[in-house]
């Protein structure tokens, strides 16, 4: 079971944005989700207008966000995939943890292709893209914008991931955000995870209707607003059979 959290966050409460974070979260693995993806910068807001603001919610890794999620990762055996502020030696990212059903952090990723809201306080992202194992085969993990960015599509086109977990705020923009993101996306046939935000900050309206596809099908979506979480029962790889025991040695004669 793949799930999403489509969640609005009280900008710069992190710390009460992730015990709703995780309270959601709770409930999908419980419902039986193994791999869940929540939104970009999920606990922190989105629109900062300068380094100064954002920089009291940044954190290291495997600070508070991940803190968070570990243990339910753990408990659970399950993938789970986060937005939070990452602080590097002072220099501030959008960034993504991806925490291991074992409940370490497996990867980190930077977002690459920064929006007008990113350009503010954020620097570009410098990792290369993670590729790692799941149930469901192979992963990578794209940040909102990074779905434009050429460098990132070209990625997709060589890994050809089984799956494509995206983190987003996604601004409503009066378009088919589902149709955008599948026309980006066309040519590829893997599962797309996509968890968004809703409401607004400052007048500026985020789109929610988070979504799974599979090969362009849409599995299941969230409203434009509210809080939640949403399942698609997506069947895992099967198990590559087990080699079968060597012959015994011929006996001697």
């Amino acid at each position: 079971m793949l799930a999403v959290v489509q969640f609005k966050p009280r900008r710069g409460a992190r710390n009460a944005n992730l015990d709703k974070l995780v309270g959601l979260t709770t409930q999908a693995l419980r419902a039986g989700a193994k791999l869940v993806v929540l939104p970009e910068m999920a606990a922190t807001g989105y629109r900062f207008p300068n380094p100064d603001v954002v920089r009291p919610m940044s954190e290291l890794p495997r600070g508070p966000t991940f803190k968070a999620f570990a243990a339910l990762a753990k408990e659970h055996g399950a993938h789970i995939v986060v937005g939070f502020v990452e602080d590097s030696e002072g220099k501030l990212y959008n960034a993504a943890l991806v925490i291991s059903p074992e409940g370490k952090l497996e990867a980190l990723y930077r977002k690459r292709l920064l929006y007008i809201d990113d350009h503010t306080w954020a620097n570009p992202g410098d990792l290369p893209y993670p590729v790692f194992e799941t149930r469901w085969g192979k992963a990578t993990v794209g940040i909102c914008m990074d779905i434009n960015d050429n460098r990132f599509l070209t990625h997709l086109r060589k890994l050809r991931p089984d799956l494509l977990l995206f983190p987003t705020n996604w601004v409503d923009e009066a378009a088919d955000v589902h149709r955008y993101w599948m026309n980006q996306l066309r040519g590829w046939n893997g599962i797309f995870v996509a968890a968004d935000r809703w409401g607004d900050e400052d007048g500026v309206f985020f789109a929610g209707r988070s979504a799974i596809f599979k090969a362009g099908k849409t599995l299941v979506e969230g409203p434009a607003e509210g809080d939640g979480f949403y399942l698609a029962d997506v069947p895992p790889k099967a198990a590559p059979a087990p080699r079968p025991p060597p012959p015994p040695p011929a006996p001697e004669e």
